[in-house]
């Protein structure tokens, strides 16, 4: 009877420690692993590579050209040189058509080129008594007061223009009014004149249009001449 206790004891302790043995009782199995949660890194042994890291992307400025400097401010246009004013001359009057001609050659070798006009002769729109003009205006008042003292009260000092130091004694319809005015006021010792108003013979003139490089004081050796307008003219 003991006997048998103990072969049942005996195989009871054998079962147990083959359950044991079988069920990794002695710590040499690895566990399962379990399973990572997401976004976690898992678990490495010392002795394991580790993965080579990915190229990092380059930044946005490292490897971005350097800035192009600034624009330039585009420099202020330059004004163009103004054209030169275009001028044209009259030359004259002349005496006669050959002294014009005469003109015209002088001219032309001095690189300017003319063109003859003539103006047509004019009718007289009345007439005139006057003392011509006097060298000072002391002598033309001086002339007045002689003919003040002659009892003529019809009479003026003209003050400027191309009259001007010259005495007006009147103006008249016709050439015979005039001319008995005339020798009325020479009788008293007044050197008084006649003249028709406006009434003057054809003159010849030469026009022309100046060069840039003209020089004017050379012109005006040639021949008397004032500015004119440049338009064309017939």
């Amino acid at each position: 009877m003991i006997l048998r206790a103990a072969i049942v004891f005996l195989l009871v302790i054998n079962l147990g420690v083959g359950a044991w043995w079988m069920g990794g009782g002695n710590g040499t199995r690895r566990p399962a692993a379990s399973a990572t949660p997401a976004g976690v890194p898992g678990l490495r042994l010392v002795d394991e590579a580790a993965p080579a890291a990915p190229p990092a992307a380059p930044s946005a400025t490292a490897g971005a050209p350097a800035s192009a400097p600034a624009t330039a401010a585009a420099p202020a246009p330059v004004a163009a040189p103004a054209a030169p004013v275009e001028q044209c001359l009259r030359f004259g009057p002349f005496a006669d058509d050959a002294a014009r001609d005469a003109a015209r050659t002088a001219l032309a070798a001095a690189g300017v080129e003319a063109q003859p006009r003539q103006t047509p002769a004019r009718p007289a729109r009345g007439w005139k008594v006057h003392v011509p003009a006097f060298a000072t205006r002391e002598e033309a008042n001086a002339m007045g007061e002689k003919i003040k003292a002659a009892g003529i009260a019809d009479w003026y000092v003209m003050n400027a223009g191309g009259d001007a130091n010259s005495i007006a004694l009147g103006r008249y319809a016709s050439e015979d009014a005039a001319r008995r005015r005339e020798s009325e006021l020479t009788s008293k010792g007044i050197p008084a004149q006649a003249e028709p108003l406006g009434d003057t013979a054809a003159q010849a003139w030469l026009e022309a249009r100046l060069p840039a490089a003209a020089d004017r004081a050379a012109l005006a050796a040639i021949a008397p001449a004032k500015a004119v307008d440049c338009a064309p003219r017939r």
